[in-house]
């Protein structure tokens, strides 16, 4: 195992309500992997509306030229949540275990909740995967979740309320948004393999 290696995990809503800040967004992500390329760091990136689509996976942060963002259709969040996570598992079950990286980061961005995926998608079966990640593999789930109360809706996907904030949907809070998840990728960066799930958003963050 790369005990210094983390594996980030984004998985942004492209639903149709994104659309006014799809290109802030899309900057801000990009701003982020550019403050952040001396890390170990390998990106993953999918989104969702109406559908679940990879867009690129394991990318050395190095090699990240540019994320990008068009905003249509409703929001299958549960059912792209479980299958980039299924995803994200296979793949690291295909890879010797000297290879795989220490660190998973899985971080969910989300303007506004569920509502479309396909009805074998449930929030209990996207709880047990989460919950499995999180207490067997040690995954460290981050949710970001705007328009509700993202803690109760973190809470019922099975990540703990102090993995969970809110943030506003213009362009100052998604760069305020971007600008915390930069500072826990350079937290768990920095945490040992065995510690990094204490990793939470603190007063700082939800001051902003």
């Amino acid at each position: 195992m790369k005990a210094n290696t983390i594996s980030l995990n984004i998985l942004v809503d492209s639903s149709g309500s994104m659309e006014p800040i799809a290109s802030d967004m899309a900057g801000s992500l990009n701003r982020l992997v550019n403050e952040q390329r001396d890390l170990d760091v390998l990106v993953t990136y999918s989104v969702f509306s109406s559908n679940y689509r990879p867009v690129f996976a394991n990318k050395p942060i190095k090699k990240v030229k540019r994320f990008d963002l068009a905003a249509n259709g409703s929001t299958a969040l549960i059912e792209s949540a479980c299958k980039m996570i299924d995803e994200v598992g296979a793949r690291f079950a295909a890879m010797p275990e000297h290879e795989r990286p220490g660190k998973v980061m899985f971080v969910i961005v989300t303007d506004g909740e569920e509502n479309s995926s396909a009805p074998e998608y449930t929030k209990k079966r996207l709880l047990e995967k989460i919950k499995e990640q999180t207490e067997v593999y040690n995954w460290l789930f981050l949710y970001l979740g705007a328009n509700q109360d993202a803690i109760q809706v973190a809470k019922d996907y099975g990540i703990a309320a102090d993995k969970a904030i809110d943030w506003r949907t213009c362009a100052k809070g998604v760069q305020r948004n971007t600008q915390r998840l930069g500072r826990k990728l350079q937290q768990v960066y920095e945490s040992e393999p065995e510690g990094y799930q204490r990793i939470v958003f603190d007063a700082k963050d939800r001051e902003e």
